[in-house]
């Protein structure tokens, strides 16, 4: 499955706000609240204007699939990695694509916090190279 990485900008607010606040990327979320929309525009120009930080949007066969952002934290030497597949193209397969390429892209050390029950992330952080290290609560830790 082919997937390219785009990075995002601030002209895809909107897309990125309604994956934010589907039902189900909430439930997956750490924060599980709705977001609103000055909010969410805030926290993109930040993410944008941040050079620590990684935003993009995946695409097959040009149509938007999902995002994946990575975190660099200097003093782990590692990117911390989160992840939304597109609502209309869950179960496809894609979540595991998009991360992987993002993965093989950075190059590097990553990881990635997972609430426990979400099978689907689990699978995609095992497929992009990481492995399960611990748990803490309801958090379980991946990382390579």
């Amino acid at each position: 499955m082919k997937i390219d990485l785009k990075e995002a900008t601030l002209e895809d607010w909107k897309l990125l706000l309604d994956w934010r606040n589907d039902i189900a990327t909430r439930k997956n979320s750490h924060n599980i609240d709705l977001v609103k929309e000055e909010d969410h525009k805030a926290w993109l120009c930040k993410v944008i204007k941040n050079s620590n930080r990684k935003l993009f949007i995946a695409y097959q066969n040009k149509k938007p699939v999902g995002t994946a952002r990575a975190d660099y934290d200097e003093l782990e030497k590692n990117y911390e990695l989160s992840w939304t597949v597109a609502p209309n193209s869950r179960g496809k397969g894609i979540g595991k694509h998009m991360v992987k390429c993002l993965a093989d892209v950075l190059k590097t050390k990553i990881r990635a916090e997972i609430k426990k029950g979400n099978t689907s992330s689990i699978r995609i952080a095992e497929y992009a190279g990481m492995n399960f290290k611990g748990k803490k609560g309801e958090v379980l830790y991946y990382s390579n």
